[in-house]
Parts: C-alpha cells; sequence; structure tokens
C-alpha cells in the first residue's frame, strides 16, 4: 500500500492526464498479481518436476545398472563354468586329440559345450575356444573365419600373459572372434589351465552385444524424449540408444567436460544452447558412467500450458479492466478532457469561445467559473490594449515634441555662423527653409501627411543640412508619382535621412551620396533611403533588428521610434527593414499601406 501511495505522488505520474492515471491504476493491479502468481507457480511446479525427475531417473539408473552389472556378471559365470566343463572334458580325454575321428568328436562336445552355454546364460552373444595348439572351436561358424587374424590377435596374446583372470576389452568393431564385423561388442578372455596341473588348455572369449545394454534403457528408462548413454573414463560412447554416437566421444566438450569431473550427481544446465537435466550414476568395477539425460522444454510442457492459461486469465481481466477504465474515463474523465482542450485553446490566444455546460456536478461548476473568468478577461484585455495604445501614443509624441526642438537649435546655430560670414544669401534660404519646415511638421496637427509633403519637408531640412556639410554629402530623389499621394506619419523620412548623414556619412571621410527612391510593389508603398557612408558592424545591425527584452537594452532610438509608430498605426506587417555592409553603407527600406488621402 505505501509502495502505491509512492507511485501516484511522484511528480511524472501527478503529470499524466486523468484517462492514462486510471489505466496505470488499473493495470499494476490486475497485472502483477497475474504476473506473481504464474511466475512463483512455474517455478515451483518445475522444480518439483525436476527434483521428481531427478529422482524416476536416480531411481531408474539404479535398476539399468543393477541389471548392467548382473549381465556382465552372468557372462563371468559363463566363462567359469565353461573352465570348469572344459578342463573335464579336455583332461578327461587327452590321448584323443591325435585321431581324426577322435578330433571330430572333440570339436563336437566343444561346441556342444560353448552352445549349451549360450543357452543357460541368453546374455552372452557368441563365444569361442581356442585351443593350446591354436585350433579355433566356435559356438557359430562364422566365429572361425580370418584364423590369420585370431593367431596374431593382440587380445589373445593379452589373454595367454594372464594368469587365468577374467580379462574385459572395451567395445569395438572387428572381424575375428565375432559373428557379425558390424557389430559393437564387449569381450571378456579367460586362459583355461588345468585345474589339477596348471597347464595351458586354451583360451577362451566370450561376447556380449552392446545391443543388449541399450535394449536395457528401453525397458526401463521412463523419461519422454529423454536418453541414456554409458561413457568411459575417457568420454567416449560405448553405449547408446543411438548408434550413431556409438565409440565417438561426446560431442558437445563442456557436457564431456561435466561428465568426467563429476561423480554420481545431477544437474540442470545448458548443453548446445538447451537447458537440460542430466544425471550421473557410476557403473561400478569398470569405470563407467551411466548418464540419462532429458531437456528440460519436455518436462516443463504441462508447466507451460498453466502458464499459458495464467496468462490468458491476465489478458481477459486486463481486457475487462481497460474497459472498465474506459467507462470511468467516459463518465469522469471525458469532461476533464473537453475542458483541457478548451483551456489550451484559451491559452494559445483564442478568448472568443465558451466550453459548453452539461452538467451541475463539479465539472458543470468548474465549467461555469472558467467561462466567467474568460469574460472577466477578455474586457480586461480589450481595457489594456486600448490604455496601452494611448500610452505609446502619448510617448511617441512627447519623443517627437524632444525631436523639433533639437533640430530647430541646430538649425539656428547654423543661421548665426552663417551671418556671422555675412552671407545673407545663404541665410535667407536656410531661414525660409527651417520656416517650411516647420510649417510641414505642423501640419495643422494632423498626425499623417502626404508623402508629397513629407519629401518636401525632408527636401528642406536636407538642404538646411547641405549648407553646414556641403563637403560631405549630396543627395537624390527618386520617388514615382503615385508613391506621392500615399499617406504617411509625419517626421517618418527625416529621421531616417538624419540617421544617414550623421551615422553613416558624416565619418566617411569623404564626398557621399544619399538617395531617396519609393514605388509601389505589390499593393505597398517602398520607400528606400540609402548611403554609402561607413556601413554598421555586424552586432551593431543584429541589436538594431534585434527586440530588446527592456528599455535599457534598446539601440538605435530614432529608428526604432519609426518603426514603433509605423506599427503604431498600420499593424506589425509594416515598419523598417535594415540592411548594411561595413565599409559600402547602409540601407534602410520602409513598407507602408497605400492609402490616400481620399481613402
Amino acid at each position: 500500500m505505501q509502495f502505491l501511495q509512492k507511485y501516484i505522488t511522484m511528480p511524472w505520474f501527478r503529470n499524466q492526464r486523468i484517462r492514462y492515471k486510471i489505466i496505470m491504476i488499473y493495470f499494476p493491479l490486475i497485472f502483477v498479481p497475474l504476473f506473481v502468481l504464474g511466475f512463483v507457480s512455474n517455478q515451483v511446479y518445475t522444480n518439483a518436476i525436476v527434483k521428481k525427475t531427478i529422482k524416476n531417473v536416480s531411481d531408474n539408473s539404479s535398476l539399468i545398472i543393477t541389471r548392467i552389472t548382473g549381465m556382465l556378471t552372468n557372462v563371468e559365470s559363463c566363462a567359469n563354468m565353461l573352465t570348469i566343463n572344459l578342463n573335464k572334458l579336455i583332461v578327461e580325454d587327452p590321448q584323443s586329440q591325435g585321431a581324426a575321428e577322435t578330433s571330430l568328436q572333440m570339436y563336437t562336445q566343444i561346441t556342444n559345450q560353448l552352445s549349451f552355454a549360450l543357452l543357460v546364460f541368453p546374455d552372452v552373444q557368441s563365444a569361442a575356444f581356442i585351443d593350446a595348439n591354436g585350433r579355433v572351436f566356435g559356438s557359430n561358424l562364422l566365429m572361425e573365419r580370418n584364423r590369420e587374424l585370431i593367431a596374431g590377435s593382440e587380445m589373445l596374446e593379452q589373454v595367454d600373459a594372464s594368469s587365468g583372470n577374467n580379462i574385459w576389452f572395451p567395445m569395438q568393431q572387428r572381424n575375428y572372434l565375432t559373428p557379425d564385423s558390424q557389430e559393437i561388442v564387449m569381450t571378456l578372455g579367460k586362459r583355461i589351465v588345468n585345474i589339477y596341473t596348471g597347464q595351458k588348455l586354451g583360451m577362451l572369449v566370450l561376447n556380449i552385444k552392446e545391443s543388449s545394454l541399450s535394449a536395457i534403457y528401453q525397458k526401463i528408462g521412463s523419461i519422454q524424449d529423454g536418453s541414456y548413454f554409458i561413457v568411459n573414463e575417457g568420454g567416449v560412447v560405448i553405449s547408446s540408444q543411438h548408434p550413431e554416437n556409438l565409440l565417438q566421444e561426446v560431442a558437445d566438450p563442456t557436457l564431456k567436460n561435466w561428465i568426467t569431473s563429476s561423480r554420481d550427481t545431477s544437474d540442470l544446465t545448458s548443453f548446445q544452447h538447451e537447458k537440460t537435466l542430466v544425471v550421473s550414476s557410476d557403473v561400478p568395477s569398470f569405470g563407467w558412467k551411466l548418464i540419462s539425460m532429458a531437456p528440460l522444454v519436455s518436462l516443463t510442457a504441462d508447466t507451460r500450458k498453466i502458464t499459458v492459461l495464467i496468462v490468458l486469465i491476465g489478458l481477459i481481466c486486463l481486457f475487462f479492466a481497460l474497459l472498465g477504465a474506459g467507462m470511468l474515463s467516459q463518465l469522469i474523465a471525458k469532461p476533464i478532457m473537453g475542458l483541457t482542450k478548451h483551456m489550451k485553446r484559451i491559452k494559445e490566444g483564442n478568448l472568443d469561445i465558451e466550453f459548453q455546460v452539461n452538467s451541475e456536478d463539479e465539472i458543470g461548476l468548474l465549467a461555469s467559473g472558467f467561462n466567467a473568468m474568460i469574460r472577466r478577461v477578455q474586457e480586461l484585455l480589450t481595457n489594456i490594449n486600448f490604455e496601452q495604445k494611448k500610452k505609446r501614443e502619448y510617448e511617441l509624441a512627447l519623443i517627437q515634441a524632444q525631436i523639433k526642438p533639437h533640430f530647430l537649435y541646430n538649425t539656428l546655430d547654423v543661421i548665426y555662423t552663417l551671418s556671422e560670414m555675412g552671407r545673407a544669401r545663404d541665410v535667407q534660404r536656410t531661414t525660409k527653409a527651417l520656416a517650411d519646415f516647420y510649417r510641414a511638421a505642423l501640419s495643422k496637427g494632423r498626425e499623417t501627411i502626404t508623402i508629397e509633403e513629407e519629401v518636401r519637408n525632408v527636401k528642406d531640412y536636407l538642404s538646411i543640412q547641405r549648407i553646414r556639410y556641403s563637403d560631405v554629402f549630396t543627395f537624390e530623389f527618386d520617388i514615382r508619382g503615385e508613391v506621392l499621394g500615399g499617406l504617411i506619419p509625419k517626421l517618418t523620412i527625416q529621421p531616417l535621412v538624419e540617421n544617414a548623414i550623421y551615422h553613416g556619412l558624416k565619418t566617411k571621410g569623404s564626398l557621399g551620396i544619399l538617395k531617396v527612391t519609393g514605388e509601389i510593389v505589390e499593393g505597398k508603398i517602398k520607400i528606400i533611403v540609402s548611403d554609402d557612408g561607413v556601413g554598421m558592424q555586424p552586432e551593431r545591425l543584429e541589436a538594431l533588428v534585434k527586440k530588446p527584452e527592456s528599455p535599457e537594452q534598446a539601440v538605435g532610438y530614432g529608428l526604432r521610434n519609426v518603426n514603433d509608430r509605423i506599427q503604431l498605426y498600420f499593424g506589425d506587417e509594416y515598419g523598417l527593414q535594415i540592411e548594411s555592409q561595413l565599409g559600402q553603407g547602409t540601407e534602410v527600406t520602409l513598407w507602408l499601406p497605400f492609402q490616400s488621402e481620399e481613402g
């Protein structure tokens, strides 16, 4: 419970939508218990199956080892019985070995003894006796073939060198002393001596088929899709349900290492990329190990069915949980989502819509209050916009009032200087230009005048400045006739011209040119004031173009004043564009709507 409380108070969860919160609460409540149930039941059931299988396999392995040990013991018992019977047969009639009739009789008696022994001990596949003279007596005529190989056999040499004890030879294929050269057999060799004198009578060879051993696995083994096999100390398979693996080393190096290093143990590990249950049991007296293997996937087939069933039940429960979350979303979350979307549109600036209230519950009360708040906000914004516009107009009017006296006393200084120099004609022209300039600037109280009047005013201004800076600049006007009838806020071009003179041409050091051009482009008036002065640094140009975050950061007071006035009168799509290159000059483009006095 504490975890759930911590979960729902996390910041990322609080910021989710209500619909997702409902789903995220329902999902773990349904999914986590089912997952834990499925996982725990799977682990418990799997461990129980593995333990039960290990016990069954261990019991079966004990039975298989007992049966194999009994089979090998029977072979040794057969050898002991034949030792006694052959002693009686050969020792009681030693003289008969010279006559041909007697030799045939002896051959028949010995082969009958061998055949009788096979009947008594059916685990023995075949038997052969090689007497002291090298004659071969076989329980099957095929045992007597390839006599030359028999005479030089290392196996018989080893038997002959023994003292009469039983010698087991490993599983092998050979084409002598066996009825089938393709069959894998395990051989017991024994030196037969006279039990009274110790004189050598011959050698006995008994064969047991590998298939007789592997047949035991099928009768006793009960692992579905599993396998049994026997390996020797070197990791070579000497008996297996799969004939292709016989007399081969264990293919998987990991499995071979596990077999050779383990004793009477079990393990659940991965061999050849498949998790397998492996049980190892020692076969006494021979150094063998009986290995039983069963893939875990076959042992846990029923477990997977249960897991699939739990998953299916979980999906059904999850479906109903999501269905319930959807119903809650319709009843609770949908109105809230609608109000949220409405608030988002309000946030984007659309204040002209109201949220439709269809209920009187908490959501309805919230929506009603929200609509009332929006209406109040609209009223406040309307009042604020009106007050801001009037305030801006007063600020710009104050700026204009500050500009006019500034130009006036500068011009009066020029007139005074000219009068002292005795240039009466220039004094007259300057005084006339000053009067014309202020006549246009006053404009009978109008804020907007025709471009023709503005151009005439600019020319009067330039005439005065030309007298002061005759060696600094010259000027040109190229304004098309249809532009002259358009309206423009008064004293708009003059600050641009003044800025070009003082910041572009005055510091150039040589005579420059100032151009004023005007045309109509796509229904808009385009006026360009350009100079070939010193230009601007890229940093200053960027500061002029960029809107300042505060009045203290403002650069280019006169240009910004002109731009603000135009946008105040005509809108944000009009105003100034500035381009400048250091050492080449500056170009200021003024965009205005095409409006005439008649319009």
